[in-house]
């Protein structure tokens, strides 16, 4: 068998790597995966059995030269889609070969546990299979709540357990109800989630008619909408208390952990109590999403992870939150290791605890592509630096307003309803402002968000400061809020105007000349989008125009407003969502966007990045207020060798450090001049700079 010279699967070669021998990792000192706040990234692998000793030389390979040293096998993988439903001597023989990997492996302080792939979607059986909304059966895919199928999946998961004692189990994102494709996208409506609707609602419906009821949006709907993701809910956390239950019978300290998928919103956001049914009395571990298949593209990154911000900040604080590390197809035909290092680098910002880290492919040579492997060696000690400096820390900025049930509000035409995102994160991950997804003083809500909240939650909000997008604002004015918000509001039809243009940019700092384009009414390219018309009251101020192309006011294109409640609006009249245009990515804007928050919130944003386009920037405050950690990647391909923060004034006396690539921190030398510092430091395209401020005493 050909190997690397020091990779032998000889008897001798394994006693040669003994953990006795483990102590050049590259950069990952071994001490480093034990203690308190350890990085100890967890790797699906792909363990070919009939290559045993080169999948085990692969293994410890992996261990020695990059420190990687938990591994979870993948089985029965996507076969069953060609051999059908697996049998029990199937989970037997995954049972055995991890035992076998585990056994061998142990000495050189390796873990081996199990990624459950696929869970739902096992192959055609004797089973109920999942149904959705227009009555498409799933081929693959069994219904939760199917007594036999229950059965036997959960005793085939108590064997695997039985026979090998993983460390840890996995289930895989097909555990969920609405994406099972081909076929299925919004169900499952088969006949036993529709006898237990029948049961809780103590009222027989029929699918034909749930889907006449999804179809509108009405109090009736929404309520019954909810009902029923809480009830997809009940029954994917069900399977897993009963899967638990067996497991508890023979290894209760096995850990299991969710895969939460992009359907776990839709489904009841249930992340929260099905990551609780799996873990017993463990801890609950749950792999939070947030990567992007087959894509490079570095300026959506921001938007990737925020849903994995949001469940960071919205879970309870005990479980083990795992980023989905995912490069798929994992080579960097489709993924540069920079992505991948970028996205790790801001979910540590955000407080996450290790990663479910997708460092091979799935194929007989893993380390064919190895450049994530090398990636993730150079990389350790900054990463390790990173999550101990951000450990007393909250994540702050602006609040990005999203809300889980929000699919309830958008009726089903067809195609499964999307929970309404957020297009704030798309405009402040990339004017360099810093944001949160809770306890954020100035709010930003695009589209129709207002409709999943109540009279009273508006209320309330109307009494803050908020950013409003003109769907937002056509929402809140169609609920009878235009007296709160300073405008009355109109969907835009016709566009004769070419420019948005400033009233007066003499009352803006850093912004020269008035003219922003507004290409609406001849799109091109990325150009175009849509926008509401903004009526404002006598007592709100007009910060921006549509003009016609003798540079002549149209409709006003920002206003801003103090109402009775004290509350501080700004509403831009564009839809943001889906407008990736010069519209709203132009070098006015950003300022215009930063100077507006800071007018709303009435304080300064603790930190800017000025100037420079496409900077993804995340503010971690201590919980002492004597420091901050400040994370910052370009989005932008062209390489900067400096470049400038604004900062508020409670940072402007503080020392900042860089944290270097061997992860100690170094003092640089700022330069200051009013707010601004200038820092001499490079910031390239997905190369993260990670600074500490830390306020003189």
């Amino acid at each position: 068998m050909k190997r690397r010279n020091f990779i032998q699967t000889s008897a001798a070669g394994f006693a040669l790597l003994s953990s006795n021998h483990l102590g050049a990792l590259g950069n990952v000192p071994a001490t480093n995966f034990s203690g308190s706040n350890p990085i100890d990234p967890i790797v699906p692998f792909r363990f070919y059995a009939n290559r045993k000793e080169e999948m085990l030389a692969q293994m410890l390979e992996m261990r020695q030269r990059y420190g990687l040293r938990r591994f979870l096998l993948t089985a029965p993988m996507d076969e069953v889609r060609l051999t059908g439903f697996p049998t029990p001597q199937v989970y037997r023989e995954i049972g055995e070969l991890i035992l076998e990997v585990k056994t061998k492996l142990a000495p050189h302080d390796i873990e081996v546990g199990w990624w459950c792939a696929p869970s739902l979607r096992s192959g055609k059986g004797p089973f109920q299979y999942i149904t959705d909304i227009d009555g498409n059966v799933s081929e693959i895919s069994a219904c939760p709540l199917d007594s036999q199928f229950r059965d036997i999946f959960s005793e085939n998961v108590a064997t695997v357990v039985k026979i090998s004692r993983p460390f840890m189990i996995q289930f895989e994102d097909d555990y969920e109800l609405s994406w099972q494709p081909p076929m299925v996208k919004f169900g499952c409506f088969c006949p036993l989630h529709l006898a237990e609707f029948a049961k809780r609602e103590k009222q027989n419906y029929s699918r034909e008619e749930l889907t006449e009821i999804f179809s509108q949006v009405n109090p009736r709907s929404i309520r019954l909408r909810r009902a029923w993701a809480e009830m997809s809910r009940d029954s994917l956390a069900g399977l897993a208390r009963m899967i638990r239950g067996k497991v508890d019978r023979i290894e209760p300290g096995t850990r299991i952990s969710l895969c939460q998928s992009g359907s776990a919103d839709f489904d009841g956001d249930f992340t929260e109590a099905v990551t609780r049914a799996f873990a017993g009395k463990t801890r609950p571990a749950v792999r939070l999403y947030g990567s992007s298949y087959s894509s490079d593209d570095a300026a959506s990154l921001p938007s990737t992870i925020f849903h994995a911000l949001y469940s960071r900040q919205h879970l309870p604080s005990d479980f083990e939150f795992l980023h989905e590390s995912d490069t798929y197809p994992h080579t960097r035909f489709f993924m540069s290791a920079s992505k991948i290092k970028s996205l790790m680098t801001a979910v540590l910002a955000y407080r996450f605890d290790n990663s479910l880290f997708y460092a091979t492919q799935y194929l007989d040579n893993p380390q064919e592509e190895n450049g994530y492997l090398k990636m993730f060696s150079e990389e350790f000690g900054r990463f390790l630096s990173l999550k101990e400096a951000v450990k007393d820390t909250q994540v702050t900025g602006c609040e990005i307003l999203y809300r889980p049930f929000g699919h309830i509000a958008n009726p089903y035409k067809g195609k499964r309803p999307d929970t309404p995102s957020n297009a704030w994160v798309n405009i402040t991950g990339r004017f360099g402002i810093p944001h949160t997804s809770v306890n954020g003083k100035v709010k930003l809500i695009s589209g129709n968000i207002p409709e999943t909240m109540s009279d009273e939650e508006i209320t309330t909000l109307l009494g803050g400061s908020v950013f409003l997008d003109g769907g937002a604002a056509w929402c809140l004015f169609k609920r009878g809020f235009g007296e709160l918000i300073g405008v009355e509001v109109s969907p835009g039809k016709g566009a004769d105007f070419c420019y948005e243009g400033l009233r007066d940019s003499q009352n803006f700092s850093n912004i020269k000349g008035n003219l922003m384009y507004n290409l609406i009414f001849a799109p091109a390219g990325s150009e175009g989008g849509s926008f509401y018309i903004l009526k404002p009251s006598d007592k709100a101020e007009i910060i921006t125009d549509f003009l016609d192309a003798g540079e002549k006011p149209v409709i006003p294109g920002m206003v801003r407003f103090e109402n009775r409640l004290g509350g501080r609006l700004a509403i831009t009249a564009f839809d943001l969502n889906g407008n990736r245009s010069s519209t709203v990515f132009n070098y006015k804007k950003k300022e215009l966007v930063r100077q507006t928050i800071e007018w709303l919130g009435n304080q300064q944003l603790p930190v800017f990045v000025k100037d420079l386009p496409n900077v993804f920037c995340i503010f971690n405050r201590s919980d002492s207020g004597q420091h901050a950690i400040v994370t910052l990647i370009s989005l932008c391909s062209d390489p900067f060798s400096t470049f400038s923060l604004d900062v508020a004034s409670e940072w402007l006396t503080s020392r900042i450090e860089l944290l270097n690539g061997k992860g100690k921190w170094e003092q640089l030398k700022v330069e200051t001049r009013d707010r601004t510092k200038k820092i001499n430091a490079a910031l390239n395209l997905m190369t993260p700079v990670i600074l500490k401020f830390t306020n003189q005493v």
